[in-house]
Formats: C-alpha cells, structure tokens, sequence
C-alpha cells in the first residue's frame, strides 16, 4: 500500500524556489520561507529521503552543444510480452539518444523523445535501435518545427493548507499515511 506525507506550506513554497533555482544559499531560502537554517536543511533532507526531491541536476541545453533535431517516435512491438517489453525498455535505457521513453495507451505501444545532432545520426539511431531491434513492428516518426513550451517544474499551490503526496520511503523508516 503506498505512503503519503502530507506536503505543507512551507514545503511546496521550498520545492517552488528550488524548481527555480537549486543552487540558491541555504541562508537566502531560509529568510525566503522565514524560518533558521538548521530547519531549512532539515526540510530539504526529508524531501529527499521521501522521494519528493528524486534528484538535482544541471539542465544543459543541447541545442547550443550541436544536438540540433529533436524526434518523437511512436513505436509499435510485434510482441507484446512482459519479456520482450522489458527488453525493449531495457534496450531504449542504454540508448543515449533517448531522452524519455514512455510505455502509452493507444495505437502504438511506445513513445520516445529522441535528440540527436542531424538527420544522418538520427537515421544511424533508427537503423541500429529501431529497424535493427528484431521486435519493431512499425513504428512513425515526428519532427517538431518549433518548441513553443519546455519545463520541468512542478508548481505548487502555497495558499492551500496540505497536499498530501505518494513517497517511496527510501530510508526505510514510516513517513505517514494518507489523511482520510
């Protein structure tokens, strides 16, 4: 049965400042939310132990590295089986082009966000990851033209009282439950 923890104020206002900028001084987030430092750690470390913070990178933009076509492929096995979808995902995880894979609902059972630097390194990719995997019944690709929208964040409501949230309980220690 999943766990929850309840998120309060001051914890979705931290997660919304540290969306924005993750390298801020734990001193300056702390007169942010008005509360000392010691506590302000304390916080962050429980979000991270819960799962809520499940990591915290440096968002490089590959356009500006080269990495200059972006594809979404829809992709469909021949065989569905939990053996060779494990395979398959598997397969996409070791792949550094792909981006996202995701197993969807649909026509197709898979969709992938792909990055690469050119057309030729895209049909290099598709030859060996794609056409050359052996359970690829069809699949469709997508180019996008123009990116209207990009985010990673997550926004929170500060204003309401609790938002209760599903954690995986990494330490192993009990983090609550859900309010009923």
């Amino acid at each position: 049965m999943p766990q929850y923890r309840a998120l309060d104020k001051l914890d979705r206002k931290l997660l919304n400042l540290l969306q924005k900028d993750n390298q801020i001084p734990t001193r300056l987030l702390a007169d942010k939310l008005h509360i000392s430092q010691p506590t302000c750690l304390r916080r962050i470390r429980d979000l991270r132990e819960a799962g809520v913070i499940s990591g915290e990178v440096a968002m490089v933009d590959s356009f500006a590295l080269g990495y200059g076509m972006l594809a979404f492929l829809e992709v469909s096995l021949t065989n569905q089986s939990d053996e060779f979808m494990r395979e398959f995902e598997a397969r996409m995880s070791k792949e550094t082009e792909v981006m996202q894979c995701y197993f969807v609902s649909g026509e197709y059972d898979y969709f992938l966000v792909v990055h690469v630097i050119d057309m030729d390194a895209y049909y290099q990719f598709v030859r060996r990851a794609i056409s050359g995997s052996g359970n690829v019944k069809h699949f469709h690709s997508r180019f996008p033209m123009k990116r209207a929208k990009f985010s990673t964040r997550i926004v929170f409501d500060e204003k309401a009282e609790e938002l209760p949230v599903r954690v995986s309980n990494k330490t192993g220690t009990r983090v609550g439950s859900k309010a009923k």
